[in-house]
């Protein structure tokens, strides 16, 4: 993770904004090297987007369901994320 996005990530944190934490997280994951670090980020993301009530958790969650962290079928027609949708991540 850059310093940058760390650093953008730890100012969300500490003034709990979470439209923004659902966002940088998103970005965490896509940028994300390794399926295993995307999964976690995309869970943050998540976890967040359900706080807040934020219309970007179902297409949060499909994506956890494509790469096996979430259980249940995605939303229909999803076969897969879109694409670009989780960076270099490789599913």
């Amino acid at each position: 993770m850059s310093r940058t996005l760390d650093s953008a990530l730890s100012a969300a944190h500490a003034t709990g904004d979470l439209d923004a934490l659902v966002g940088l997280y998103h970005r965490a994951a896509t940028d994300a090297n390794a399926e295993d670090a995307a999964g976690f980020y995309l869970t943050h993301a998540y976890i967040f987007a359900l706080e807040r009530g934020d219309p970007r958790a179902e297409a949060l969650r499909d994506h956890l369901v494509f790469l096996g962290r979430e259980s249940g079928p995605p939303a229909p027609g999803l076969d897969q994320p879109a694409a670009g949708a989780m960076g270099g991540v490789r599913t």
